[in-house]
C-alpha cells in the first residue's frame, strides 16, 4: 500500500516542475522510480501520463497557442524520434548520452552568462533543433534540452513558452505512446501504474501552473536554464 503513496508523489515533485517551467518531470520521476521500478514497465507508463499532462497544460494555456508555428518543429521531432529509437541497435547508448550531456551542460551555461546565438523561428532552424530533439527523446528520453534551449533564444514570453513546450511534448508522448501501443506493452499491470502516476501528475501540473503564474521574466529564464543545466549534468552522471 505504501507505493499508492511514494509513486504519486514523486510524481507530483515532477508534475509540479513541469507545471512552472513546461518541461523536467522526468529529471526527476524517471531516475527516482527507476529504483523502485523497471524500466520496461516504468518507461511505457510514463509516456502514457505524459499524455494526459502534456494535454492538460495545453488546455490551460490554450489561450497562448492560438499563433502556435512550430509545425516544422513537431514533425521533425515526431519523425526523429523513431530513428532515435531505432539508433539504439546501432549505436552505444553511452556515447550518445556523452555527447548530449557535455553539449547540452555547455550550452545552458553560456546561455546562463547571457551570450546570444542568432536563431530565427524559421522553418529550418525548427527543423534541426527537431530533429536534435526528436532523436535525443527516442534514444535517451532526454528530448527537452534542446528545445528549451532554442525557445530560450528566441526570448518567447514565459506563456508562450510554455505553451509551445507542452504541445511539443504531447505530439513526442503521442508517437511514444503509439510505439509502445505497436510492441503490446500497455498490460494490465502497466495501466495501473499510470493510474498512480496520473494521480499525482495532474495535482502536481496544477499546483506548478499556478506558481509559474507568479513568477517574472527573469526569474522563469533563470530557473528554465538551471533546469536544463541539471539535466545535462544529470545525464553526465549517468554515464559513469
Amino acid at each position: 500500500m505504501l507505493e499508492w503513496f511514494i509513486i504519486p508523489l514523486i510524481m507530483f515533485i515532477g508534475a509540479l516542475l513541469q507545471g512552472i517551467t513546461g518541461f523536467g518531470s522526468g529529471l526527476i520521476v524517471v531516475p527516482l522510480l527507476s529504483l523502485l521500478l523497471p524500466l520496461t514497465l516504468l518507461t511505457p507508463a510514463l509516456s502514457l501520463v505524459n499524455v494526459a499532462l502534456t494535454a492538460y497544460l495545453c488546455w490551460r494555456l490554450r489561450a497562448h497557442l492560438r499563433h502556435f508555428q512550430y509545425g516544422a518543429l513537431l514533425i521533425a521531432g515526431c519523425l526523429a524520434s523513431i530513428i532515435g529509437a531505432i539508433s539504439l541497435h546501432y549505436f552505444d547508448p553511452k556515447l550518445l548520452q556523452l555527447l548530449l550531456a557535455i553539449g547540452v551542460t555547455a550550452t545552458g551555461i553560456v546561455f546562463w552568462f547571457g551570450v546570444k546565438f542568432p536563431l530565427s523561428a524559421h522553418w529550418t532552424a525548427q527543423f534541426l533543433v527537431g530533429l536534435l530533439a526528436g532523436f535525443s527523446n527516442g534514444a535517451l528520453t532526454l528530448g527537452g534540452p534542446p528545445v528549451v534551449l532554442y525557445f530560450s533564444q528566441l526570448n518567447l514570453p514565459k506563456f508562450h513558452f510554455r505553451g509551445a513546450l507542452s504541445v511539443f511534448f504531447l505530439a513526442l508522448a503521442l508517437t511514444n505512446v503509439a510505439t509502445f501501443a505497436s510492441q503490446g506493452e500497455y498490460q494490465a499491470t502497466t495501466l495501473l501504474l499510470s493510474f498512480k502516476l496520473l494521480l499525482g501528475a495532474i495535482l502536481g501540473a496544477t499546483v506548478g501552473h499556478s506558481v509559474s503564474q507568479i513568477l517574472s521574466e527573469e526569474i522563469f529564464r533563470k530557473l528554465t536554464l538551471l533546469t536544463v543545466i541539471f539535466a545535462g549534468l544529470v545525464a553526465l552522471t549517468g554515464v559513469f
